[in-house]
């Protein structure tokens, strides 16, 4: 698929040229940040507060319109060396890790636990076949992922499930409570990037915060993460995404509205600076919808990547002062 009007990376493309640009553009989009440290992502917001540039990572939960609800509920995550480390319960929770990281399971899940004790290995939702020897499978279909997690959080707080229940989904949320109850740690492995809504999300979310309360337990998402891109948007803008105009006095939080997916897709943004790695989902976005946008890319060591929004910056200050055409 054609990728439009996009430009080389870095140097590749002179600073004036590309400030000329953004500076032309109708709206602009400054997205990316995978892979890239806390000094590049101030770097790059300080770009697009001097534009009023949309900002956004990519991130699945920032397309949602439960993005609120999830943050407030907060997830209980952990480091993938927790998982390793600690969880004698893996569950795959409707998901196939080695997909979306090859080499997972090998790293995070097979490899011994620390102390002794035997791991054990659940798979809910289709068959797994790069689980590791001896996964329990319980078959669900995906449409029954927020019912599985609401109803076996209900099985843990008050015992059986109600009688109305289907018995095909009582038995699995039961051999899924069973195996919760056995384990001393509990880790739940998740990719939730195909869910538009956020429903899975925040069953999950409630289902782990409660067994969190016994014993310990946390979620390892596979989706992308752009850690310091969140901490920082967190603090400038009270959000970590979907910020419709890069501006510390009022942002704006929209999720769904101004992330990063949908605004490529509708056609909102008319030029987009990436910085450092994209998202697969943005990369499938602007493959299918780039020749509606020019895209810039800064790619390269924190460094030169630095460098680059420096000069670009420079640029575009000169550009919109007149010192520039």
């Amino acid at each position: 698929m054609s990728r439009g009007r996009e430009q080389p990376s870095n140097s590749a493309v002179p600073a004036e040229a590309a400030a000329a640009r953004l500076h032309a553009a109708r709206r602009v989009l400054v997205t990316g940040f995978q892979g890239v440290g806390t000094d590049v992502v101030v770097a790059a917001c300080d770009l697009a507060e001097a534009i009023g540039a949309a900002v956004d990572a990519g991130d699945p939960e920032a397309s949602r319109p439960a993005a609120p609800t999830i943050a407030r509920v907060g997830e209980v995550t952990a480091d993938r060396e927790e998982l390793r480390d600690r969880a004698d319960l893996v569950v795959f929770w409707f998901c196939d890790p080695e997909a979306a990281c090859p080499g997972f399971t090998a790293r995070y899940v097979a490899a011994p636990l620390a102390k002794p004790a035997a791991r054990c290995t659940l798979a809910v939702g289709d068959p797994l076949p790069t689980a590791p020897p001896g996964t329990e499978h319980v078959a669900l279909d995906r449409d029954a992922a927020v019912e599985a997690a609401r109803l076996s959080q209900h099985i843990l707080v008050l015992g059986e499930p109600p009688s109305s229940v289907e018995p095909a989904l009582a038995a699995a949320c039961r051999t899924i409570t069973a195996a919760i109850d056995r384990a001393a740690c509990v880790g739940f492995v998740t990719d939730d990037s195909s869910d538009p809504v956020g429903l899975e999300a925040w069953s999950l979310v409630h289902l782990v915060r409660t067994i969190a309360h016994r014993k310990p337990a946390f979620e390892i998402p596979l989706r992308p993460r752009a850690d310091a891109f969140d901490a920082v948007c967190t603090w400038r803008y009270g959000a970590a995404g979907a910020i419709a105009r890069a501006d510390r006095d009022g942002g704006g939080f929209q999720p769904a509205e101004a992330s990063a997916r949908q605004l490529i897709e509708r056609g909102e943004v008319d030029a987009a600076v990436v910085v450092g790695g994209l998202s697969p989902q943005l990369e499938q976005a602007l493959a299918a919808h780039g020749d509606r946008l020019a895209v810039h890319r800064l790619a390269g060591s924190d460094a030169t990547i630095m460098a680059d929004l420096r000069s670009l910056h420079a640029a575009l200050t000169a550009a919109r002062t007149g010192g520039a055409s």
